[in-house]
């Protein structure tokens, strides 16, 4: 039976729901607790007993990572305050140059929002991640339930806007009955499942299976250099760097020795690195030293850049670029190894140029690119897997990589997020317990009546003592202001930047 509530165009809301998985789930607890399978019933206990712990400590760790952020984003707004503005201009404009994907390193919650903090082109795999992450959630409160011979009464999923949700709906009268630390289990299951997957996939990745699955269709070609697997359509790149073109070094550092080099070099603060000069007419070096007074190539004037003598950097020329670096020939390491009508000069501190060195059809070309690294690390996507089979899609390591990534992502927020203390979260289910365990006992059978249905509770009759409302309320109000202080200050330090 499949039920569909909401109203679509009034609340951007719909909900589905379905007892079709009811069968199954009291197939599977009726054999739990059957003579023949106690010793997985037991293990099982045990196995939700290790969540239970986890689900604390996700409470714990969640509250302390809030507290941290709030510290972190008050003492952003604190420095621009009282930084001058000059000193604030120059701090956005290296901020800029470093690259926006480390807008948020420097905090402890890093939010997922696409097309700011991500590409708006992930939008559907991060939806996807979160399906089977609600899905992986759910799947614990209903395996924690059938332990307990507690049935389900429906399963189902729903879609606020376009953020999905699933959910279980328990007999809250069964859930009452249990004793509290039953009832932790239940509750915290949801979580331990979140946490367990993330393990999973973090070890998965440390491990390298990934990269033995995808051998079967893919060949590393990390000794070649790095594919081009796409470029952004507006991007100038993007008449430059053919799809499945080689890239095999950025200035003179070779993407051959290590795959973490593309975007090392192109987000970190590293200089440009040029191991090796060019011989130059000395015809063509003037003693105009003008471009090199400002090094912003934004304010230039001309097109000509800095250079200087490749021994001394005490001699300066204004020098046209495209002539010079995009030769892959001539170079030297000192004056002697030029004709002597000729000197070795280098690019001096100019970050603002980048040499991409493009392996394409049995040729190296050189791309030169004036601007910030990072765009370049924005508008192009490289791969080192190159496809064993032509129907296989180029992009599709790249595709997987990012999904597994949001993947884990989601489970692990899954895991915080659920834990905290809030309204319609298990956080707040987990509180009132953890006050019931404290004040009146372990197997205390409590009064708060739970239904796991879009994670909402309902209130019974209320047998906790003055002192536990007391805490409850103060440590609920507390997180509220926690978080929405974070949101507030992040929304804040966005709009500065």
């Amino acid at each position: 039976m499949i039920s569909l509530a909401g109203r679509v165009s009034r609340h951007f809301h719909l909900r589905m729901q379905t007892q079709a998985f009811n069968a199954y789930h009291d197939t599977f607890s009726s054999r739990l607790a059957s003579r023949s399978n106690l010793r997985t019933r037991k293990f099982l206990l045990l196995l939700y007993d290790v969540g239970s712990i986890l689900g604390v400590f996700g409470m714990f760790a969640a509250l302390v990572m809030l507290i941290w952020t709030m510290g972190s984003l008050s003492s952003s707004a604190l420095l621009r305050l009282t930084t001058p503005r000059t000193s604030t201009l120059l701090l956005k404009r290296a901020v800029e140059a470093s690259g926006r994907a480390q807008t948020y390193y420097t905090h402890a919650v890093n939010p997922i929002i696409p097309g700011l903090t991500v590409p708006f082109k992930h939008l559907p795999l991060i939806l996807l991640a979160l399906c089977i992450s609600q899905v992986v959630h759910e799947s614990g409160h209903a395996i924690a339930a059938a332990i307990h011979r507690i049935p389900i009464l429906a399963a189902g999923a729903s879609v606020t806007f376009i953020f999905p949700a699933a959910f279980v709906t328990l007999p809250s009268a069964r859930v009452e009955e249990l004793s509290s630390l039953d009832r932790l289990r239940v509750v915290t299951s949801g979580c331990f499942h979140n946490f367990a997957l993330w393990l999973t996939l973090l070890g998965a990745a440390w491990s390298g299976i990934g990269g033995w699955i995808l051998s079967v269709g893919y060949e590393d070609v990390s000794a070649r250099g790095l594919i081009v697997a796409s470029v952004e359509v507006d991007s100038p790149l993007s008449m430059h760097l053919p799809i499945g073109s080689f890239i095999t070094t950025l200035d003179d550092i070779s993407l051959n020795s290590s795959r973490d080099v593309w975007s090392g070099y192109l987000l970190g603060p590293t200089p440009a690195v040029y191991k090796q000069g060019w011989c130059v007419n000395t015809s063509l070096l003037t003693g105009d030293e003008q471009c090199c007074m400002n090094m912003n190539a934004s304010e230039r004037a001309s097109s000509s850049s800095c250079f200087v003598s490749f021994e001394s950097t005490a001699e300066k020329h204004c020098v046209d670029p495209v002539a010079i670096l995009s030769k892959t020939q001539n170079r030297c390491d000192s004056s002697t190894l030029c004709l002597k009508s000729q000197s070795c000069i280098e690019p001096w501190g100019d970050g603002d140029l980048l040499r991409i060195t493009v392996h394409h059809q049995g040729k190296d070309s050189v791309v030169l690119w004036s601007g910030p690294r990072y765009e370049v690390w924005e508008q192009v996507q490289t791969t080192h897997f190159s496809p064993r089979i032509s129907v296989l899609p180029l992009g599709l390591p790249l595709v997987l990589a990012d999904f597994l990534q949001y993947l884990k992502l989601t489970n692990l927020s899954l895991y915080l997020l659920n834990s905290l203390p809030l309204p319609a979260l298990d956080g707040s289910q987990l509180l009132i317990i953890l006050l019931e365990m404290a004040f009146t006992g372990w197997l205390h059978n409590p009064s708060t009546i739970v239904d796991i249905e879009a994670l909402r509770t309902r209130r019974g009759r209320s047998h906790r003592s003055g002192m536990q409302q007391v805490l409850r309320t103060f440590v609920v109000i507390g997180t509220c202001a926690l978080l929405g202080s974070c949101i507030m200050l992040g929304i804040v330090e966005w709009i500065s930047l």
